[in-house]
């Protein structure tokens, strides 16, 4: 059963347990990421109803712990998870919830801080390399390798 927890969840691993423990998550292991990562996205997400979100590991060519997560957010389900709402009936409750979360809402104020873990890893001028992590290349027609495909462009 998901979101019966006492507080959110910490980080994106502990997200991706929970996915994982309510069958919202399936980890593939030893996957490309020229082409491979897209057509086997595509293969799951037609292969069914309410398909899990996708965890690929052990990338051929990169470090261990480099990983690739597809379909985070792609259903009512798992939103409800990476938000801590209940479980959803429809995709309605989902939006529900969190129009009411809205409108008791209060932003955290942004907090700087000289340690922690936003600063463990920086790379600066000449060391930006954004091609050293798994950046998938999805689809034989697209125009290269794209990081955060998950996004939603409202246009007028």
């Amino acid at each position: 059963m998901y979101n019966t927890y006492d507080r959110p969840h910490r980080d994106l691993r502990e997200l991706l347990e929970r996915a994982e423990v309510t069958n919202e998550l399936v980890t593939i292991n030893g996957v490309d990421w020229n082409l491979e990562m897209g057509a086997l996205t595509e293969l799951i997400h037609h292969a069914r109803p309410n398909p899990p979100a996708i965890l690929f590991q052990r990338i051929p060519g990169f470090p261990k712990g480099f990983r690739v997560l597809s379909g985070a957010a792609n259903s009512s389900q798992r939103l409800a998870i990476t938000l801590g709402f209940p479980v959803p009936k429809t995709p309605m409750d989902v939006v529900r919830a969190y129009r009411n979360r809205m409108k008791v809402h209060t932003p955290l104020p942004p907090e700087n801080v000289d340690e922690g873990p936003i600063l463990q890893n920086i790379d600066r001028d000449d060391d930006v390399d954004v091609l050293k992590f798994p950046v998938p290349f999805l689809h034989e027609q697209d125009g290269g390798r794209y990081i955060g495909t998950d996004d939603l462009v409202i246009m007028h």
